[in-house]
């Protein structure tokens, strides 16, 4: 009887015990759980924290950059037009001796003010200022007269310009602006890096967009309407596949030039703003290209099915 008492006890005392515990623990684990909270909540006002001042300093520096480049503007656009009116003769003919020069003075400020431009480009877009306006153009002569633009290029260096094009191409619904300044950093960038051969610019129209290859742009947000392709295809250098994606990214740049040769180097910038530009008005710019074979960039832009060609019956 006895030991069933003290037996009785024991197990009351364990019990005891064991209450104790789980609400020692649980009081353990709530305290913990409060911490963790608590520290959540800390961790994730430092990121808001963060992320604003992340936003206000881009903001600044975008802000900058086109303060800057409006400010730039107005000088260079004064260097260029007195170097007019020297080469003109409005002061008086040039010496011999002077036109050379002149003639440098006048390409190093055109060579600025195309930078200039690009910067603020850049900082418009970045701040979501750069306007679109859209209109319908005829495709066909709108790509020629680009390609006229640097046709002197092209002959500075004996290469060879080919045109590629259907003879009934639709009409397209874009900013020609835009789809000029995309055009001739294309060429400009396939001149730049091709030393023989030639450059071909030709057009594709396809029903639906077509798989892209490694590094392509995600196509989950673009319609499957008709797509009409402007390609530029050089015979180059080529650009290695670990490249292929970065020289896409701002101020970067694969085999520039030489630092004190500015007009030859560049500023890494033709490339990335062109696949912004492209992304605003609708298309992207791809790229497939092989090392010493050559590269092709191609420029997709989305077609109304309204404005395709009717084929004759």
């Amino acid at each position: 009887m006895l030991s069933q008492i003290g037996f009785g006890h024991w197990t009351g005392f364990v019990g005891w015990f064991v209450s104790i515990a789980t609400v020692l623990g649980l009081a353990l684990v709530i305290r913990h759980e409060r911490r963790q909270a608590r520290s959540l909540v800390e961790r994730s006002k430092e990121l808001e924290r963060l992320s604003s001042e992340l936003l206000r300093v881009n903001r600044m520096k975008s802000e900058f950059l086109a303060n800057v480049s409006h400010e730039l503007r107005t000088p260079l656009n004064a260097i260029v037009g007195f170097v007019d009116l020297l080469r003109e003769g409005v002061y008086g003919e040039l010496a011999p001796r002077q036109v050379k020069p002149v003639e440098r003075i006048e390409a190093s400020a055109n060579h600025l003010r195309h930078l200039v431009d690009q910067v603020l480009d850049l900082a418009k877009m970045a701040a979501g200022r750069l306007e679109i306006h859209t209109e319908s153009i005829d495709l066909r002569p709108f790509v020629l007269d680009v390609a006229s633009e640097i046709e002197s290029l092209v002959s500075e260096k004996s290469l060879h310009l080919s045109l590629v094009m259907g003879a009934a191409l639709p009409r397209i619904r874009t900013d020609p602006t835009h789809l000029r300044q995309i055009l001739v950093n294309l060429l400009g960038n396939a001149v730049k890096y091709t030393n023989e051969g030639g450059i071909i610019i030709r057009t594709r129209l396809v029903d639906t967009l077509p798989e892209g290859g490694p590094g392509s742009v995600d196509r989950s947000s673009y319609p499957t309407n008709p797509w009409i392709g402007i390609q530029v295809i050089d015979t180059g250098i080529g650009i290695d596949p670990a490249d292929q994606s970065r020289i896409f990214e701002e101020f970067e740049q694969i085999d520039a030039g030489p630092r004190g040769n500015s007009a030859e180097r560049g500023t890494g910038l033709g490339l990335a703003i062109s696949r912004r530009l492209a992304a605003l008005i609708g298309g992207m710019v791809e790229l497939e290209s092989e090392v010493g074979k050559g590269s092709t960039f191609t420029l997709w832009l989305p077609v109304d099915p309204d404005d395709l060609p009717v084929a004759p019956k």
